[in-house]
């Protein structure tokens, strides 16, 4: 098959010719089948998962950089306490360390160390005078590993220390030559500047425009950094922008897998990412329900998961594009055992009053029955809803429901349907009820719909999946379009 579109790749899928283009990156996302992005945006615009595995394994290698958060052009700089204190052991270690952040940078963050792009450089330093720099752009350092190379081959000074001087060299010298419009440079020391000796002000990288990590570590005389100095030293409590100071206690905490990601995602915190948010259209006036599972077994953390998803679907339906601004409206029940159900929310069109309620509800904590929920919000449509719109419920539900039969559930389901109701339902977790769900969906057990099923079940295997990639947007564009 042939998917013609500007800006081709070529993969192999069955033995077809796929000709694919991630058209996300121009904005036409929404445009073209989900089926191609699928084969494109992988966890962006996927339609059916947000993981690698709803995509061919043949596709992997063709997978394009185009769907990517991009972090960068940045220019990393790091200055390295190189004194007496540190101690040679420590002092292999923190050169460890910045070999570390720089290809977790490359290969986590995709950050492109080269002529043009991203940049970085090193100075080490001790007494006075003792500075020494290593760059990219040196005449010796032509690419990311001629620079770590010369890192590893920094000797230990064993001299004072003098921060201040070191600082104003690494911006007279280093930030001269790094002039991007984004820079970070990491301090690594023990935070105890000779001072009495060393007269330069400790606040020197904080006047241009960089982003200043004071990283403070316990010396070999197990000697507590000086938390302000290093407080100075990351721009705290002045007029210029502030960074960020950390302590550690030894120098192998620097090496930690947790402190090391937290690193890169503090230098590529303001990464771009791609926009994928594709608007959705309703064509006739809708009242929607969202009704919210709150019972026991769904657990007080991954109910307030299922609150952020339902502000994103309220949202999502209260900003489409509609008939007119009216014609849409939100409520939101929540529900546990026979008779707990509570409205939070009666067809509300203002999305900051539907959110505020939301973020208020509180966990319920009882048993499970669907059915009665769903009873509940049939006679709510009876009571409030208009005639001639469309009328939507999205059921949080595993199918799983104490002391209720199929029978219960079908007879619930088939008074919905005779409202007008269209049913949705969102399953969450790897236990489901399999032929409730069929009930709950279309309203018997003995005949399978396998289309219709597709169409109205939502599957996901946990909560916190709930809020990544794009899959609330592909619930609401179903719930949108279906006329």
């Amino acid at each position: 098959m042939f998917l013609n579109v500007p800006d081709v790749r070529e993969a192999s899928l069955n033995g077809d010719i796929v000709i694919l283009l991630c058209p996300c990156v121009h904005h036409s996302c929404c445009d073209i089948s989900w089926q191609l992005l699928q084969l494109c945006c992988l966890n962006y615009c996927v339609e059916e998962h947000s993981v690698h595995s709803a995509l061919p394994l043949s596709l992997s290698p063709f997978l394009p950089a185009c769907c990517e958060c991009k972090c960068g052009p940045v220019d990393v700089l790091f200055v390295l306490d190189s004194s007496e204190s540190i101690g040679l052991q420590n002092f292999q270690i923190a050169k460890d360390f910045i070999i570390k952040v720089i290809d977790r940078l490359s290969k986590d963050e995709r950050v492109k160390f080269e002529p043009g792009d991203s940049r970085v450089g090193v100075v080490q330093y001790s007494h006075d005078n003792t500075q020494e720099l290593v760059a990219m752009g040196d005449a010796n350092i032509n690419n990311i590993g001629a620079l770590k190379e010369a890192v590893k081959n920094l000797n230990w000074i064993a001299g004072g220390t003098y921060t201040g001087e070191a600082l104003q060299f690494t911006k007279d010298r280093l930030l001269a030559r790094f002039a991007s419009d984004k820079r970070v440079a990491i301090v690594i020391t023990d935070g105890r500047s000779d001072t009495l000796r060393d007269l330069t002000p400790l606040s020197s990288l904080c006047e241009i425009n960089t982003q200043v990590v004071s990283l403070g570590i316990g010396d070999i005389f197990r000697a507590s950094p000086n938390s302000e100095q290093l407080g100075v030293i990351a721009c705290e409590g002045t007029s210029y922008s502030p960074g960020l100071s950390v302590q550690r206690d030894n120098y192998a905490e620097l090496l930690d897998d947790t402190f090391l990601q937290n690193v890169t995602s503090y230098i590529c915190r303001e990464k771009k990412c791609p926009d994928y948010t594709c608007a959705i259209t309703f064509t006739k006036p809708a009242d929607i329900t969202l009704l919210v599972d709150s019972s026991t077994s769904v657990g007080s953390q991954n109910f307030e998961h299922t609150k952020q998803f339902v502000k994103r679907q309220a949202e999502r339906f209260l900003t489409a594009h509609m008939p007119s601004d009216d014609s849409v409206r939100v409520s939101v029940v929540q529900y546990s055992g026979k008779n707990q159900q509570r409205l939070e929310a009666q067809f509300l069109q203002n999305y900051t009053v539907i959110a505020k309620v939301i973020e208020d509800m509180e966990f319920i904590n009882d048993a499970t029955d669907v059915s009665a929920a769903l009873q509940y919000v049939t006679n709510l449509y009876k009571r409030s809803s208009q005639t001639g719109i469309n009328k939507r419920v999205l059921i949080f539900s595993d199918g799983n429901s104490q002391g209720i039969t199929r029978s219960d559930i079908e007879r619930a389901v088939q008074e919905a349907h005779q409202a007008g109701i269209t049913i949705y339902v969102l399953a969450i977790g790897s236990q489901p009820h399999e032929s409730n769900l069929q009930a709950l969906v279309t309203g018997q057990t003995t005949e399978h719909k396998v289309a219709y099923e597709e169409n109205h079940l939502f599957r996901m295997p946990d909560y916190k999946s709930l809020l990544q990639g794009v899959f609330y947007q592909k619930v609401s564009r179903r719930i949108a379009a279906e006329n």
